[in-house]
Parts: C-alpha cells; structure tokens; sequence
C-alpha cells in the first residue's frame, strides 16, 4: 500500500468538478463515465482513492503554500519582505488588512474542501466494499483522520462552516449551511475517535510510513480536546500517544530524508524530481531574493520570513535557533547579507517549486508540551517527577540544550502557563501552530497588537476578539446569498 501519490493520482483519472466555490467534488470516472459510486471495487481502487485524500493536502491551495500564510504569516512568528501597500494581498493577512476577496482566504477553504469531497467519496463507499476487513478498516481509518484535520484547520481558521459528511450534488452543496462551532468539533471528535479504534499503531510495510496510525488520530484528538479547554479529556486520550519519542538532533527532524521518525506523528510528505511535481514551493518562497546556496545561485520571495520578535524569542544557547532560522546568508559567492529566513525546509527544489521538504503536522514534542498544559489547567503542581506537568515540558526543554524549569521560576499556574506557550513558541515554530496558540491563548490579542505597533509601527486596526476569525470567501457568500444560514463574520 505505497504512499504514491502521483500514481494514485494517475490511476484515477481526477477531474474537478466545482459545485461552488468551495466543493470541489473528486470525479473518479474515467473515459467511460464511471461514478463514484461504481468505480470503487477493489482494494487497490480504494487504495487509490485514501492517497488522493493525502494529495489534498499538497496543493499549494493548502500545505502546499497558502496555509502557512494564515497560519505563521498571520501571527507575530513570520512577515513577508514586501511589508507595505505593495505587498499586496500577502500583506493584507500580515498587517489584519484583508478583504474578503483575499485569494489566501479562498484558496485554503476552498482547497480545504477539495480534501474533505475526497475523503466523504471514500467514506461513502467503503462500508459496503467487498475488500478485507484489515483493508476496510485501515482505509476508512485514514479517511476519517484525514477529514478531521481539515475539518479542525477549517473551524479555527472561520468558525462556523458547512459539515459535508457526505458527497454532495452541486444543487444540495448550493443550500449548505453554515454549522455551529460546537457542531463542527463533534464531528471532528467522532471521526478522530473512530479512526483511533479503526487505524493500526505501526505499519509493517516501510512503504506505508507516513500514514496516520492510531497515534495519530489519538495525538490530534488531544490537541482538539486542549481548543476546547477539556482539560482531562485531553489528558486521557494523550496517555494513549505511545511509541513516539524525542530524536536527540532536533535539526535532525527536519532532513527531507528523515521525514518518517520516532518524532513524527503526522507530516504532509513532498517528493521532488517527479512529473507531475509532487514538490512543494517552500524553498522558492522563503529564501532571500538573492540566495547564494551549495556553490548556486537562487531567487526567492523571502516570505514566512521570521519576525525580529520571534528571533529574539529563543533563549541563548537553545539549539533549536540555528535549525529553524537564520539572520545572515550569502548574496552571491563572495558577498554576505543580513537579513531573516527560514532554515526548516531548506531542500534544494529539483526545478522552481519543487522542493522535496515535508511539512511536520504533528509531532511528540507538541503532544508532551500538550500533556503539560492540560495538567496545569486542571491545577497546578510543584511535582517534578515522571509524569508531571514540569516533566513534560522539561523533556523538551532539555532536548534543545536548555536548562529544567523549576518550581522557584514557576511557582504558580499563571507562569507555568506562559512557559508552554513561550515554549511551543520556540518548539514548532513555522509549524503553522503560533496562529492558533495566540488564538486560544488569554494574552494572545495582547501579544498581537504590540507585534503591530513593535513591527510595523502600526497601532491600527484595533483588534478584537473578532479578528480571531477570518472572513468567508465573498465568492461563497455569494454563491450561497443566504444571510441567515450562510451570513458573513463579523
């Protein structure tokens, strides 16, 4: 069951067919006018049909690109070299300036909805399948866990979106509704519950590294729980998170040939030097203009650049600072340049926009960070032994070279508090994360309006809870012309 997109792609004869801006329904018919409903028979049609769900997550309309846009690019983590009018709508999301036209807006919802069309064409047929059980089960597993992770990426980023459970005709996705949030996250909850029981903890064949596994699952339903502030949930079901562990070289993680490790939970795998791309356009986007690398010159964007704050938010000697970042490179041969960039997905592109970097979803450093916020949440402990909220962050801390945290430097819930987040800061930076933490964090509109005025001397917009959500396409408020049931946020 190789993890090969391109030929999954291939196999099915993908044809988009736009229902609206946003459905995007996956059409597995080939010349001879097959359905999905009649083309999924055999274990391999499926097969095909779990890694089109993954392809999704590629597109540069997602993980591909425009994702990090509206997660880093948005917080106070990353910018982009052009910071003024010109800029254009880059600048929109980092300066709170966007217009519901914002192709970075549409792009990532309606991509977003591509993947779940794939995933409900899967769902919608594999009960009845006449494949092995183990096959049916891994395959609806994936389709689960797949769905939900764009579905948790969705409600965060808009709040309130249609719940496609299903594979719709162009007339019934035309009279979707926008579901409440609470709907929305006990959809994702049940999917990621269901994929946990239904997905194997390892795969026995090397080929299949990098699909979600019951840890997976597991890991994200954490990670949901902790949004909703369901301290012990949370709790619970990360116990359940077994068999990861940190990897000693945290640089290590992020080695496009080491994209499947011990650390790993999720990641979006790219490959390059294949036709079609199955590259990603990372290193084109956030190297400097001009970037001299391994004896050659390139050109870059210098985007998802890292923010002065977020250099300056590393603790000396933390030796996660020269994986993720750098302040300096080379011009041309001879000639050094100052300025901020992205070191995490430095993979030469085999040709423009085809780097072969994978992007780390999930990972366990993020699960035990997690452990230890929700031990904090439901009360704070001095305890430093296993187990502990202390032990949990000190496992990262100590990895990146750092000293432990003591109970003297936190003593209370509010400092142990900030640590995480000051923390998960540093940890998974540019892992498309520090959007959603400022999100759900008390202090985070705080942090984000003094990263508008100490960056950009802007002290406008006033931002508001409001602001925490992003617009709804214009092109889907107007498809739908439902104010009621399909209105625009505030």
């Amino acid at each position: 069951m190789k993890l090969n997109i391109t030929k999954a792609i291939a196999g099915l004869s993908l044809v988009t067919v736009i229902s609206s801006c946003s459905k995007d329904f996956i059409n597995l018919a080939p010349v001879s006018n097959q359905t999905t409903a009649t083309f999924f028979k055999t274990t391999n049609d499926f097969q095909q049909g779990v890694n089109a769900i993954y392809d999704g997550l590629q597109s540069i309309r997602t993980y591909g690109k425009s994702s990090y846009y509206l997660m880093e690019v948005r917080s106070d983590n990353t910018d982009i070299l052009d910071r003024g009018a010109l800029g254009g709508v880059a600048s929109q999301i980092d300066l709170f300036t966007e217009t519901t036209t914002n192709p970075f807006l549409t792009d990532v919802y309606a991509g977003s909805y591509v993947t779940i069309s794939r995933a409900n064409a899967v769902l919608d047929q594999v009960d009845a399948a006449a494949i092995p059980d183990s096959s049916k089960k891994q395959f609806k597993g994936e389709a689960l866990f797949l769905r939900a992770f764009v579905y948790f990426d969705l409600v965060r980023l808009y709040g309130k979106v249609p719940l496609v459970i299903r594979t719709e005709t162009t007339a019934e996705a035309q009279h979707d509704k926008r579901n409440d949030v609470a709907e929305v996250y006990g959809q994702i909850e049940k999917d990621l519950q269901s994929a946990a029981a239904l997905l194997p903890g390892i795969y026995t064949n090397v080929n299949d590294g990098g699909r979600a596994t019951a840890g997976t699952a597991n890991g994200l339903l954490g990670k949901v729980y902790i949004t909703e502030k369901k301290w012990a949930a949370a709790t619970a079901v990360l116990k359940n998170v077994t068999g990861y562990t940190l990897l000693s070289d945290y640089a290590a993680l992020y080695n496009p040939a080491n994209a499947v490790n011990a650390e790993v939970l999720f990641t979006v795998r790219f490959k390059k030097g294949l036709s079609p791309s199955e590259g990603n356009t990372y290193f084109t986007d956030m190297v400097p203009f001009s970037f001299y690398y391994n004896g050659v010159a390139y050109g870059g964007s210098n985007n998802n650049r890292p923010t002065n704050d977020m250099v300056s938010a590393y603790e000396k000697d933390d030796k996660r600072l020269i994986a993720s970042l750098d302040t300096v490179s080379l011009k041309n041969a001879t000639t050094t340049q100052r300025g901020n960039y992205v070191k995490k997905y430095l993979d030469v592109p085999g040709a423009t926009g085809d780097g072969g970097s994978s992007f780390p979803v999930l990972r366990y450093a993020d699960v035990l960070l997690l452990q230890a916020e929700a031990l904090n949440e439901q009360g704070y402990s001095a305890a430093t032994g296993p187990g502990t909220a202390f032990d949990y962050l000190n496992q990262v801390r100590l990895r990146a070279g750092l000293k432990a945290r003591t109970t003297a430097e936190l003593p209370d819930q509010g400092s142990f508090r900030d640590a995480v987040f000051s923390e998960r800061r540093v940890e998974l930076a540019f892992e498309n994360n520090r959007w959603f933490d400022l999100i759900r964090y008390s202090k985070g509109l705080a942090i984000l309006q003094a990263h508008l005025l100490k960056e950009y001397n802007l002290s406008t917009p006033v931002l508001t809870p409001a602001r925490l959500l992003f617009p709804i396409p214009q092109s889907e408020i107007d498809i739908h012309n439902d104010p009621t049931n399909f209105p625009q946020n505030p």
